[in-house]
């Protein structure tokens, strides 16, 4: 069903630019970035860094984000989407706070749509409920709720300030759309040590609220203080624990496929290389005043990509990635 959804976002260009990409990532992976670096076919454009929750491990929650708050300007928006639709087939209108806190987002689901770019956001669910008459009228075409606890006690250990009932009536309003207006409906459920027994009942929830697909998620921890988050069963950890210190099970090779194939756009415009670099630390440069072609071909942008395919353990925000 989601792929003969996808059907409508297909365009020549899009196909081409996809094999330019490929090409151009198997250059990189043996040293040679001498040709331009193609446009992304999908990208991360931030609505709003603000959130309802104070989750755990959660740098925008727990209020320890480095860079302004804000939400998206629209206008800035749209510049975007207007200079990238013949190449972009997916946009995911998240990167961190909640999406639902930006009363442009409906506004911003819809502009995709009309330039034939795929919509997905991801949501907590507290606000999906009362969020309803939004998802029907602009019609995104998946969506991901976050829903890690089947209980309050278990759902706010991370989820905190949130109510594990807001999540599932908003599953609930979702179910009883008509299939037409319904969107593809992921759950995606974050493993730790107090959840990991609930895993069983999630096929329960799927046939209840008629949810397309199921994530178990491996949960990402900044220091050893976290560690009593980490599952029992390491088929849902992506760490090994020795002598009470946390390393990635997969190590960083020198290459990845994110930083080629995608782009990551933060309220105002920054242009980031992926979901891990919350604070814009390794900012390319803005969309406000450049091209995202511009900033993809910037002697930073190339310097970046140059050292993730030689160097990539020295890149701090690589050290944290599953790719």
């Amino acid at each position: 069903m989601l792929r003969l959804r996808n059907i409508r976002y297909v365009s020549l260009p899009k196909i081409w630019n996809i094999f330019r990409l490929h090409a151009f990532y198997r250059k990189a992976k043996r040293s040679n970035l001498g040709s331009i670096v193609p446009p992304p076919n999908f990208a991360s454009y931030e609505p709003t860094n603000i959130c309802n929750l104070a989750c755990e491990m959660c740098p925008s929650g727990k209020g320890l984000l480095k860079r302004p708050r804000g939400t998206a300007d629209m206008d800035l928006y749209r510049k975007f989407i207007t200079e990238n639709c013949k190449t972009l087939t997916n946009i995911m209108l998240h990167f961190q706070g909640e999406p639902l806190m930006c009363q442009q987002l409906g506004e911003m689901i819809a502009f995709a749509r009309e330039n034939r770019i795929h919509t997905m956001f991801s949501t907590n669910g507290q606000l999906l409920a009362q969020s309803i008459d939004l998802i029907r009228d602009a019609r995104p075409d998946h969506i991901i709720v976050s829903l890690d606890g089947l209980t309050d006690e278990t759902y706010t250990k991370y989820r905190v300030g949130g109510k594990v009932q807001n999540v599932f009536d908003g599953l609930e309003k979702l179910s009883q759309l008509p299939t037409k207006e319904r969107p593809y409906i992921e759950l995606q459920f974050l493993v730790f040590s107090h959840n990991e027994h609930e895993i069983p009942e999630l096929q329960k929830l799927k046939k209840k609220y008629r949810i397309d697909k199921i994530t178990l998620k491996s949960a990402q921890i900044y220091d050893e203080s976290q560690i009593d988050f980490l599952p029992e069963n390491q088929e849902y950890s992506r760490y090994n624990i020795s002598n009470g210190k946390v390393k990635l099970k997969k190590k960083a090779e020198n290459h990845c496929k994110r930083l080629i194939f995608g782009t990551v756009v933060c309220f105002d415009g920054r242009v980031v290389p992926c979901c891990f670099d919350k604070d814009a630390e390794h900012e390319f440069g803005n969309i406000s005043n450049q091209s995202l072609a511009e900033i993809r071909n910037s002697e930073k942008f190339r310097n970046f990509v140059k050292q993730v395919f030689t160097q990539r353990n020295g890149i701090e925000i690589c050290n944290n990635c599953t790719e």
